[in-house]
């Protein structure tokens, strides 16, 4: 996706700001999600973040499809131009709602091992 977004900020500059915010987003939180689904898989605990990754990689899918048409937008359109420039934000915003989700599961994982340890020795 990121090679969409940047074809699509090279050839317009309408979506500059969003697609800047959107590709941001992207690259902090692809390394994440990758870490995440290796270590599932090692761990074989696939079913705690199977549902995030899977929403993730959704998301980028739909986020691939709204970069090319934003592409296609002419300069003059302003209508067209708001309406996308708000889906790209809001593309923006649920891809960063997931990473808020990413920390409270990992809070939780850090907490788990230690109440088991608690109660280990209580």
């Amino acid at each position: 996706m990121t090679v969409a977004i940047k074809e699509s900020k090279s050839r317009c500059s309408n979506f500059r700001d969003a697609l800047n915010s959107l590709e941001n987003t992207i690259n902090l939180l692809s390394p994440l999600i990758k870490e995440m689904d290796r270590l599932n898989r090692e761990l074989e605990d696939s079913n705690k973040r199977e549902e995030i990754i899977r929403l993730f990689l959704q998301q980028l899918k739909k986020g691939e499809a709204l970069v090319s048409k934003c592409s296609s937008i002419r300069r003059r359109n302003l209508y067209k131009k708001r309406k996308y420039e708000k889906r790209l934000r809001n593309m923006d915003s649920s891809l960063r709602d997931l990473s808020a989700v990413l920390q409270v599961g990992q809070a939780l994982d850090t907490q788990r091992p230690e109440r088991i340890i608690q109660d280990m020795y209580h």
